[in-house]
């Protein structure tokens, strides 16, 4: 398909359209995103409204075009019915002509209301879905109880699956709209003939409740699907990435027989959702069409006994019929919908609460910390270890006992291998923003990001100047040159890099943080030997004058340091 070069706006309208304003775009960059809130005590209900009222911005227009749409939707038979009267029935041709004009006129409304409705819905929409998806990011990468998990398939799952369903705000739009619409009918058709508008005053809301008492089991059988599927897609996921290793041990076999298991049981799941939509739907639609069928009998028997004009006939007639519309999207898909949602919104704050930290932070103890800290590292098995301000230790110790240190340095509030202290002051008494102000922990698996080179290191808040201090120091040459300078990609996850260069990078990003304790493991085991000894010796002149501690066993790193602590034999050496 050939695109037209007049189309500036490139959105593919023709050229009766082209001229016509673009109104409502949305911005070139994603808005700030905060996160939603969520603790212990938060309800699914409580969530799933704080979401669907989170764009009042965009929804409240929304919703009152919404009900314009509806009410002209509905005006339609009473301007038909009111023109056979006073035109037709008359003869009178300056009385046709204006309630054609009028008809026009409605229709326009109606057209309109519908389009910006729906522009806006979406667009609140997408910013919804935006802010869930960061304050899950923010939960998986900063969780209160355990260290930073990888996104596995369940948390995949519920950023697409789950987030999508909850992020709909046409929950809240149009089924407004559609009620709206109810309630406009019903009056005038009480105007109309004061029974039709009672019956239909009393039967409407009898009927869409009848409808939501046949959605219950759907919705417990569409939260069981949205389960079994998101652990096929954990396990499809972990079955991916483990691959190598599953391949190695030779167990292709029992990892495809799983996962076919798994596969099977979301197959069933979903037939017993579907099931479940489908008689739910044929329920209500049997409901609001008898319903809608017993008020035109109604009307007809009024037109039949001379209570009803030929006019108000066509209108009350066509009212009813106008009526079966908003019940059935309110039945067929504000509901369903609706009850899928609040599933999926059971699902994202069960990753929430477990992921989100309490606000368990304690007012600022007003301890007074020097710029660079003395280091105690307190056991219960053995002798102290004090790292002096500016010093540069390494400590050999088994790779296991590395990991705990490390996690220790890392959540001192909660650690159990070692009581950590910066000036003789326990991090129990610091805050968490107090600590993290003074200490950088550096795991030995620390992750990259999607992006370029710079915004890695950017991460840190560091000056451009202290990056290329960082990738000077980390020997990270061949790392610029690879992705073709400071603003390449480097792939998702650094996927474009050696695993030396990733390390570099990570080294490079830590280094930048300029931090006044630096906490490292094992930062060079992936490099060769002769770029590890340049690193060794040009990293210790860019931290001169700060804290680094090291747990590492290579002999360049090691040789770089001002002292060697060993734990291996059991105590200090």
């Amino acid at each position: 398909m050939s695109i037209d070069s007049r189309d500036r706006s490139g959105l593919g309208r023709g050229p009766f359209t082209r001229w016509l304003p673009v109104l409502l775009q949305a911005e070139a960059s994603p808005p700030t995103a905060e996160p939603y809130r969520a603790t212990a005590d938060t309800t699914t209900g409580r969530f799933l409204l704080q979401v669907l009222f989170s764009a009042s911005r965009l929804t409240i227009p929304a919703t009152i075009l919404a009900v314009l749409w509806q009410i002209g939707e509905a005006l339609v038979p009473v301007i038909a019915g009111a023109a056979i009267d006073r035109a037709l029935a008359t003869g009178d041709v300056a009385q046709l002509v204006l309630w054609l004009a009028i008809l026009a006129a409605n229709f326009l409304m109606l057209s309109l209301s519908y389009r910006f409705a729906s522009q806006l819905s979406a667009r609140g929409s997408e910013l919804v879905q935006h802010r869930l998806r960061a304050t899950l990011s923010s939960s998986v990468l900063h969780p209160a109880t355990a260290s930073p998990r990888g996104p596995g398939g369940d948390v995949v799952s519920t950023m697409t699956n789950d987030v999508a369903r909850i992020g709909q705000l046409r929950l809240v739009v149009f089924p407004v709209g559609e009620a709206a619409g109810v309630i406009f009918i019903a009056v005038s058709l009480l105007l109309i003939h004061p029974l039709l508008g009672l019956v239909t005053l009393v039967g409407a809301p009898l009927a869409v409740w009848l409808m939501s008492i046949l959605s219950r089991h759907y919705a417990r059988t569409s939260r069981s699907y949205q389960t079994l599927l998101a652990e096929t897609v954990g396990q499809a996921t972990d079955l991916v990435t483990g691959y190598r290793v599953i391949k190695g041990v030779r167990a292709e076999g029992e990892a495809t027989n799983r996962y076919q298991q798994a596969s099977q049981r979301t197959l069933k799941g979903a037939f017993l959702s579907t099931t479940a939509l489908g008689r739910f739907r044929a329920g209500s639609d049997t409901v609001a069409g008898v319903f809608v069928a017993g008020v035109a009998a109604l009307a007809g028997w009024f037109a039949v006994t001379g209570e009803l004009s030929i006019g108000g006939l066509i209108a009350g007639v066509g009212l009813a019929q106008s009526l079966l519309a908003p019940m059935q999207m309110i039945t067929g898909n504000a509901i369903p919908f609706g009850a899928a949602a609040y599933a999926s919104a059971g699902r994202v704050l069960e990753h929430l609460t477990e992921g989100m930290a309490p606000n368990t932070e304690s007012p600022s103890t007003g301890a007074s910390l020097t710029a660079v800290p003395a280091l105690d590292l307190l056991f219960p098995d053995r002798d102290a270890i004090r790292i002096k301000p500016g010093e540069c230790v390494a400590i050999r110790t088994h790779d296991h006992e590395a990991a705990l240190l490390t996690d220790a340095l890392l959540h001192p509030h909660r650690a159990a291998t070692a009581c950590i202290r910066l000036d003789n002051i326990s991090a129990q008494d610091l805050t968490e923003r107090e600590y993290r102000e003074r200490v950088v922990v550096a795991p030995h698996h620390a992750a990259l990001f999607t992006g370029t080179l710079t915004e890695n290191l950017a991460l840190t808040g560091a000056a451009t100047e202290t990056q290329t201090l960082a990738l000077w120091a980390t020997a990270s040459d061949d790392v610029i040159a690879s992705v073709g300078g400071l603003e390449g990609e480097i792939g998702e996850m650094g996927g474009r890099l050696s695993g030396g260069q990733r390390q570099r990078l990570a080294l490079a990003r830590a280094l930048a943080s300029e931090a006044p304790i630096l906490v490292l493991q094992d930062p060079t085991t992936a490099v060769d030997s002769v770029t590890e000894a340049l690193i060794a010796e040009r990293f210790s002149q860019l931290r001169r004058g700060r804290t680094t501690l090291i747990f590492t066993a290579s002999p360049a790193l090691l040789g770089a340091c001002d002292r060697i602590i060993d734990l291996r034999a059991g105590g200090l050496a």
